[in-house]
């Protein structure tokens, strides 16, 4: 509008001139032939409005170059036009390969150092928090800091002092084996009479999860109520949480996916680590080592215990499926449904060690557990096969499950040890390596991560940044009510449901508004005991502290708020809250900030457009505008939904990744509408933002996109990653996302404005003749 504007005005100004010397010229136009020397006047006449007129097509044309070659030359526009320069690859034509065109030099200029498994626009900034995290934590504790962060530094100190834990090696696991209810040396391996051995199973389950947080056979924890979203409830059945305590080898304790098939290999290697770690124990407690024979039963033991529980698990489990019907059921009566050959109140005595140091008194007969049908079958599954097993067994594997979650926080050389246990037979292993101190940074950060926000958080962020997303926010909202407007398939009543839930749809922006108000952030961490030189202590405090607010927060009422750490490079869309949360840490360069709201809304943009769809992809619609699980669109409706997500589902199964695997379209299907709807959402919002801003100036070396183009290019930088075939073969068996390429090409094949922009062909690669559409 800018642009038109100048034109105008230069039109109109030109005119006022050129009216002006005609006026002169016709004032004396009825003498001009009673002249004798009319016809020299006349020519002199002529070559002064000749004059004038290449003068103002000088100025029209000036005015006009100017203002279509105008250039942002900020340092954001400079720095975010080389970051794009640097991974595009211009030869490829964009409308064959849009993610090659834009991200086919990403590879090469951003080459994986070795800290994570795959590089990309996330893990730059994840790199930059980290870094600037350690920066933080290393300066010696000041007294006019809040204590929390003094914590922070402290459990940072204590992490990084290697020869500390070196010389206490296995020593500090010891009196968390006892809090467990668990001998230092297995029975197993001691017992003269192993079948006179008696275990209380469901006591060292249930201090599991307080002290580690982790779920040996039974799932437990309290959340929102799926039905009702402002009361605590808790929920029982399959085991899902693995303890927080630090591994390097998380990815190396996954199933094995399809393509690996050499199971008994894998047997071997794990065979080798159970038998090398008990005999560690056993000869830095007794002086001797367990027989050999001792040994190879323990670890079929061990295994044997372990493959049953991850079958049974996987049995009853399929991530990619929509929830499960959940229903709620009191504890005396599950407790009957599961029996088996259990005592007569094993499940109340259980609950009743779980919440026995908190405030919670457990009433059977009146207090509810969530369930699905799936979680019963696997409760009675475990329970009948635990019935079945020796206790001495059943021992050994928890003791063995507890000791393998702490014994990476011990002396390296135990970790070192099973690293070349697992090269083994890892497929293409990568070596992540990262600095101790570096780890001991990110470590910080994940268990105190409100006081690293409070040391890395810009104070001015509240004043700027934030009122600028919400912005954002708002216009992208806008822009998807005004779609639900105009859509056909979804009739009037559910029209208004959703326009409803759009505007209920919390926003949480940042940091919480009481991290900088004075005593709050050393209240948050008031329960946290942290000690030099005791950083296995330190971890389970926080832990504990952790587990015991969970249970104590069983019938309190539940506040739709934060629930994830500042510094956490992602944003969120919690569907018990219909509410997203967007950390401060993912606000910065290369997704935002980068100069022209084209390429913020294009980046930052789509990824907010993403959250705001999820509250209205295939689960998100089964939330209401309060976050309860209720059906709140009319049946019609609904069938026309899922009549619409046939398409994507289509669309997505024909991506195949050459001797990697294809894509699941039903596994990957909320996220690929989410990836859809706010990249169209968001691309909206950005042409209501020229509409009512003007056009904004070009980016250096782009002068040739325009800025609606920019915005699809600036979409698809954020997605370019470098990245391996066995860290692609894993997100295609457990990850609900698409690999990156997968999803730029898929969103950008169905939409008609990146078509449009592009001017791309109708049945070319980006620009099919079928395109898929719901938001």
């Amino acid at each position: 509008m800018d642009k038109c504007g100048v034109m105008i005005n230069g039109l109109a100004n030109s005119s006022r001139m050129v009216h002006k010397n005609y006026l002169v010229g016709i004032k004396s136009r009825a003498n001009i032939f009673k002249n004798t020397s009319h016809l020299r006047k006349l020519s002199i006449c002529t070559l002064i409005l000749a004059i004038i007129f290449f003068i103002i097509m000088v100025i029209f044309i000036s005015l006009y170059l100017n203002k279509k070659s105008k250039l942002c030359t900020s340092i954001e526009c400079l720095r975010a036009a080389s970051n794009y320069l640097s991974s595009m690859n211009s030869s490829v034509d964009p409308c064959d390969n849009f993610y090659e065109f834009v991200c086919g030099r990403w590879s090469n200029e951003h080459p994986n150092h070795g800290w994570w498994s795959s590089f990309s626009s996330f893990t730059t900034i994840s790199e930059k928090i980290a870094i600037t995290a350690r920066n933080a934590l290393t300066n010696p504790p000041d007294a006019s800091e809040p204590e929390a962060v003094r914590k922070s530094k402290n459990f940072y100190t204590s992490c990084i002092d290697s020869e500390t834990i070196d010389n206490l090696g296995l020593t500090t696991i010891y009196p968390y084996l006892g809090k467990l209810n668990l001998p230092i040396v297995p029975s197993l391996l001691n017992a003269s009479n192993s079948s006179a051995v008696k275990f209380d199973w469901l006591r060292t389950d249930a201090l599991a999860k307080q002290y580690l947080l982790m779920d040996l056979f039974i799932g437990a924890t309290v959340g929102p109520n799926i039905f009702n979203g402002s009361q605590n409830v808790l929920y029982v059945g399959k085991i899902y949480q693995t303890t927080p305590l630090p591994s390097p080898l998380k990815k190396s304790q996954k199933p094995l996916n399809k393509r690996d098939t050499n199971q008994e290999l894998k047997r071997t290697v794990r065979s080798n680590i159970i038998k090398y770690l008990i005999g560690q124990v056993v000869f830095n407690t007794t002086g001797t080592t367990p027989a050999a024979n001792l040994l190879e039963n323990a670890a079929d033991v061990i295994m044997d215990i372990s493959d049953f529980v991850d079958e049974i698990v996987s049995n009853t489990t399929d991530p990619f499926e929509e929830e499960d019907e959940t229903y709620s059921i009191p504890i005396r009566k599950l407790q009957q449904e599961i029996a088996g050959k259990q005592p007569k109140n094993f499940l109340i005595d259980y609950f009743n060690e779980l919440f026995n140091r908190t405030n919670v008194t457990i009433n059977p007969d009146s207090d509810l557990v969530y369930v699905t049908d799936a979680d019963v079958t696997y409760l009675k599954t475990v329970v009948n096969y635990l019935s079945e097993t020796p206790d001495v067994e059943v021992e050994l594997y928890t003791w063995w499950t507890s000791v393998y979650a702490m014994i990476f926080s011990t002396s390296d050389n135990f970790t070192e040890h099973i690293k070349k246990e697992l090269n083994s037979y890892a497929r293409d292993q990568e070596k992540i390596v990262r600095s101790r101190s570096l780890e001991c940074a990110l470590l910080t950060n994940n268990y105190m991560g409100y006081a690293v926000s409070y040391a890395l958080a810009d104070r001015s962020f509240a004043s700027d940044t934030k009122p600028k997303v919400e912005i954002m926010i708002e216009e992208i909202k806008n822009a998807f009510v005004a779609h639900v407007k105009g859509i056909r398939w979804m009739d009037g009543k559910t029209k208004r449901a959703t326009l409803e839930k759009t505007k209920e749809m919390l926003t949480f922006v940042g940091y919480p508004d009481w991290l900088f108000q004075k005593g709050k952030l050393d209240e948050h961490y008031s329960d946290y005991v942290i000690e030099p030189g005791r950083f296995l202590d330190n971890m389970v405090s926080v832990i504990n502290s952790h587990a015991i607010d969970n249970l104590n927060s069983l019938r309190k009422t539940h506040k739709r708020d934060w629930y994830t750490e500042p510094t956490e490079v992602n944003a969120f869309n919690s569907f018990s809250d219909n509410a997203i949360n967007v950390p401060f840490a993912i606000l910065n360069f290369p997704l935002y900030n980068l100069g022209l709201e084209a390429l913020n809304y294009g980046a930052i943009g789509s990824i907010l457009g993403h959250e705001i769809i999820h509250g209205f992809d295939n689960i998100g619609r089964k939330h209401d505008k309060y976050g309860n699980f209720i059906q709140w669109w009319t049946n019609q409706t609904i069938e026309s939904f899922e009549d619409l997500t046939d398409c994507f589902v289509k669309q997505y199964d024909n991506f195949t990744i050459k001797e990697v695997g294809e894509v699941n379209g039903r596994a990957t299907l909320g996220e690929n509408l989410a990836d859809n709807g706010g990249l169209n959402q968001a691309y909206k919002a950005y042409v209501n933002y020229v509409r009512k801003n003007g056009e904004e100036p070009r980016l250096p070396g782009f002068q040739k996109y325009n800025n609606y183009q920019m915005f699809f290019i600036a979409y698809s930088s954020i997605w370019c990653e470098t990245i391996n075939a066995s860290d692609l073969e894993d997100q295609l068996e457990y990850d609900e996302h698409c690999p990156n390429f997968i999803r730029v090409l898929g969103s950008l094949q169905n939409s008609e404005d990146f078509s449009r922009e592009f001017h791309c062909p109708k049945g070319s690669p980006m620009n099919p003749d079928v395109k898929c559409k719901i938001w």
